[in-house]
């Protein structure tokens, strides 16, 4: 499989390169990783293009605390956002401190010859308060040093 990194603008004038990610202002698409785990590659089977898919934290994740979890509307796990992209924007969804709903904006894969299934999903960040906001883009300018 190629990996390739993407430049994107967060910020207007703040470039970061977060890898299978491309983000245009608080538009975010994403491929979804971690989708081979616990029978999940069924669960894509059953996905369509423009299905509605929701994002939420996952703090007890013992492997990422910044953990972002992506769900079918029935609840089934689809898989996670990559561990960059969710330390860039787990800040906004503490804030907005409920699930953000997202969709499928493309199936990838085949489940012919044992090729594994793969979903991208855009989505939009949600707005954070001003003082929220300022102390954000000083992490966020902090992370990127």
């Amino acid at each position: 499989m190629v990996t390739e990194t993407v430049s994107q603008f967060v910020q207007p004038k703040i470039a970061v390169s977060i890898p299978e990610s491309m983000i245009h202002g608080r538009i975010v698409t994403t491929k979804v990783v971690g989708v081979s785990f616990e029978d999940r590659q069924e669960t894509i089977a059953r996905l369509q293009m423009g299905d509605r898919v929701w994002l939420e934290m996952q703090m007890d994740n013992p492997f990422d605390c910044n953990a972002i979890k992506v769900s079918r509307s029935n609840g089934e796990q689809i898989g996670y956002l990559n561990r960059y992209l969710a330390k860039n924007i787990a800040p906004y969804l503490e804030a907005y401190d409920k699930p953000i709903r997202g969709k499928v904006s493309l199936l990838i894969g085949s489940s012919f010859d044992e090729f594994s299934l793969g979903v991208v999903i855009s989505f939009k960040i949600p707005k954070m308060s001003n003082s929220r906001r300022a102390n954000q883009i000083r992490e966020f300018n902090d992370w990127n040093d």
